[in-house]
């Protein structure tokens, strides 16, 4: 039996673990729409994780832009042909960090709100564009940031560099993640999505892919802990566990964590 591959959005696409899932769906045909300030940097990063010219002619359109510029992000989220909008949105936009001198707060992000800034604009869009079929929004976040009530997902051994060194640069993901539980608490007829999925890696690492079998999965309720994962076994894993695969309902308005 052959399924019809369903219509993808990228948001943050040229972030790696973005864009190995992006590259896994373009391999497998998926008709994806992608915003990226500059589309050059994110076809070569495509080209070196295995994605030909040719797939990239048929099967991806860039729009430049910037994610918070609504008209680049509803030309975005609709399909390539004008005629409807994606299925799922996958939403892996990050700021960068740099240090500053602090004991309190030693790493910050170039750009701190970028992440609410994105979901929020990216929700609006979808509001007026009002979809027949709403799509699920996948949001590349973290581990380190449970919801209030739910088990420490990260290993005590590592609980220092997520507390103290990461916390700045976790505070934009808090933000984004509470907001969309807020949203989908919202009357179904003022959504623009029809759910949502927290992908919650933990601490992420360079290098080949180790192979989607190698990834522990597990909800906030009881989280999957570890130490480590590679970018392109999150990639490989919200390819086929998220757009490749059928979605777990349960995850659905809830997060998943990943990790070895």
């Amino acid at each position: 039996m052959t399924t019809t591959p369903k219509p993808l959005s990228f948001f943050g696409a040229t972030g790696d673990s973005t864009a190995h899932c992006l590259a896994h769906s373009l391999r497998c045909s998926h008709p994806c729409v992608a915003l990226a300030r500059t589309p050059t940097k994110l076809t070569t990063s495509l080209r070196a994780k295995n994605v030909s010219d040719a797939q990239l002619d048929q099967y991806l359109t860039i729009i430049p832009g910037d994610v918070r510029d609504l008209d680049a992000v509803k030309r975005t989220l609709l399909t390539a042909d004008g005629k409807g909008v994606a299925e799922m949105v996958v939403v892996g936009v990050g700021s960068y960090p740099t240090w500053q001198w602090s004991v309190t707060e030693p790493i910050v992000q170039t750009d701190p709100k970028i992440c609410q800034d994105a979901g929020a604009r990216i929700l609006q869009a979808l509001e007026e564009l009002k979809p027949v079929r709403k799509p699920l929004l996948v949001n590349v976040s973290t581990t380190g940031i449970p919801p209030q009530g739910k088990p420490w997902d990260v290993p005590r051994l590592f609980s220092w560099l997520y507390r103290v060194l990461l916390h700045n640069a976790h505070a934009d993901k808090i933000v984004l993640q509470e907001r969309l539980g807020e949203y989908m608490r919202r009357p179904e007829a003022e959504r623009g999505i029809r759910g949502f999925v927290n992908v919650k890696a933990s601490l992420l690492m360079d290098g080949e892919a180790l192979g989607v079998e190698k990834v522990r999965e597990g909800m906030e309720d009881e989280p999957a802990v570890g130490y480590t994962i590679r970018r392109a076994d999150v990639g490989g894993w919200m390819f086929g566990r998220l757009v490749k695969g059928r979605v777990r309902e349960e995850w659905v308005d809830r997060g998943v964590c990943i990790t070895y």
